[in-house]
């Protein structure tokens, strides 16, 4: 059932409300690694950024998913940067309207990156506070729009049980081309299986040369294998004239 009574979810922002929701700007202090919006010294990572995205479409053509929850084992394996640079790819094509979902709670670094405040966001529509019109913003980068983390006033796991997730991703889905969901890591969370359960497919980040062995195979035993689209092999840990996404796989 869903947490308590609230505004309706059961139907997709509309167009119209869409288009006059304020905008946004990307890129604050937090974002200055966002490689789409970088200098030429970046084209490499803007390549293998594309490349990820033409294998994720490829995914996409073949099984219908919209919804890619994009995580890691544990924090700081650099989810949180591509999943926002993977939006801002999908939203550069034409006619890829793209919803972007901060729905790592307890750290908001998806939110940090916008200028706007966390509430109302994704906590408040799961919580029965306000529609997803209200909370949803667009951004100056055309195609693209956001959903904060929120402001959690339960434990985050319990927001994701009952029907409300999973009807408003399924209605999301009728508006948006894609959704990406920053999720909380795997390990030591309850959050990430529940957030996962509703969405079509994951992504998984690995910060070259920084999880070991034992992390991984733990992670491996813990995901749902049928929903693993791939592995980014992310090197989030040198100077942003080296920043690279390594090649996806399967």
């Amino acid at each position: 059932e869903s947490l308590k009574q609230g505004p309706p979810i059961n139907a997709p922002p509309a167009e119209a409300r869409l288009a006059r929701s304020r905008q946004v700007t990307l890129g604050n202090g937090n974002a200055t690694r966002l490689v789409l919006r970088q200098d030429d010294s970046l084209d490499a990572a803007l390549e293998a950024y594309r490349g990820l995205r033409a294998k994720l479409m490829r995914a996409q053509s073949k099984s219908g998913l919209r919804s890619i929850v994009i995580t890691s084992s544990l924090p700081g394996e650099g989810k949180t940067l591509t999943t926002m640079n993977l939006g801002l790819c999908y939203a550069q094509l034409p006619q890829q309207r793209v919803l972007v979902i901060d729905g790592d709670m307890r750290t908001r670094g998806l939110t940090s990156m916008i200028d706007h405040p966390s509430s109302p966001g994704l906590a408040e529509i799961l919580s029965g506070d306000v529609a997803p019109d209200e909370a949803i913003v667009a951004t100056n980068q055309k195609n693209l729009f956001i959903l904060p983390a929120g402001t959690v006033s339960s434990p985050s796991p319990e927001l994701f049980i009952g029907t409300r997730w999973q009807e408003f991703l399924g209605h999301c889905g009728e508006m948006f081309k894609v959704i990406l969901i920053d999720a909380p890591p795997i390990l030591h969370l309850a959050d990430f299986e529940l957030i996962s359960a509703a969405c079509d497919g994951i992504v998984m980040v690995v910060r070259a040369h920084h999880g070991q062995r034992e992390t991984l195979q733990k992670t491996a035993s813990t995901l749902d294998t049928k929903k693993l689209l791939g592995v980014v092999f992310n090197a989030t840990d040198v100077s942003v004239k080296d920043y690279d996404v390594h090649e996806y796989g399967y």
